[in-house]
């Protein structure tokens, strides 16, 4: 296949993109969370600009996270602590640990972190 960008993950584009900004609002409240191997890789590349984002500051970026993150908790939390745990950091705020098949489908299953 040729210049594919993102996965699909079984869905239209609306929903796939609601299905990231509501595993990322997770991503970011919870620090961890347990998904299948595809959402979880689509996951990385969706919360990291987000983070990045939220990382330079500023009222312009912080609307554009506002676009996509909804809960105002995550939102606080991602310009608060976790910009300056992630001050010094160029990028890779997360880590992909994979857990192996799921019983009921075989989907392949993974957990997603932030880093220290």
């Amino acid at each position: 296949m040729k210049n594919v960008k993102n996965r699909k993950i079984g869905r239209e584009t609306q929903h796939r993109f609601s299905t990231l900004r509501s595993l990322s609002t997770a991503l970011i409240e919870n620090e961890s969370i347990k998904t299948t191997l595809p959402k979880a890789k689509e996951l990385v590349k969706y919360a990291s600009k987000i983070i990045t984002k939220a990382k330079k500051g500023g009222l312009a970026n912080r609307r554009l996270v506002l676009r996509d993150i909804k809960s105002s908790l995550a939102i606080s939390k991602l310009f608060g602590p976790l910009s300056e745990r992630f001050k010094d950091r160029p990028g890779g705020y997360t880590r992909i640990y994979k857990l192996g098949r799921r019983v009921s489908d075989g989907s392949e299953m993974a957990i997603v972190k932030l880093v220290e």
